[in-house]
């Protein structure tokens, strides 16, 4: 029996840190609004990985590139248009 509740309480737990890290991903691109952070950068990177490979995906990478690059210079507004045009492409 306590084998059973150990085991229980071990799956609640990993389900628990799956779901976080779903819904992490799911916040990060609620109502379109990218913000230029690691966990927005993140998501969007994971994201366009899984697209299937083609022009949307290389739009996609592209701007994701473009994007890092000024994220890493700190200009936040140029970022946040590149992670919104990678997300537009993503669409297409």
């Amino acid at each position: 029996m306590r084998k059973l509740v150990a085991t229980l309480g071990i799956c609640a737990i990993v389900f628990g840190a799956s779901t976080g890290v779903v819904s992490t991903s799911v916040d990060a691109h609620e109502a379109h609004a990218m913000m230029c952070d690691e966990v927005s950068m993140n998501a969007m990177k994971a994201d366009v990985q899984s697209m299937p490979e083609g022009d949307a995906k290389t739009k996609a990478m592209e701007e994701m590139q473009m994007a890092e690059a000024k994220w890493g210079k700190k200009d936040m507004n140029a970022c946040e248009a590149h992670m919104q045009n990678a997300m537009k492409a993503m669409e297409d």
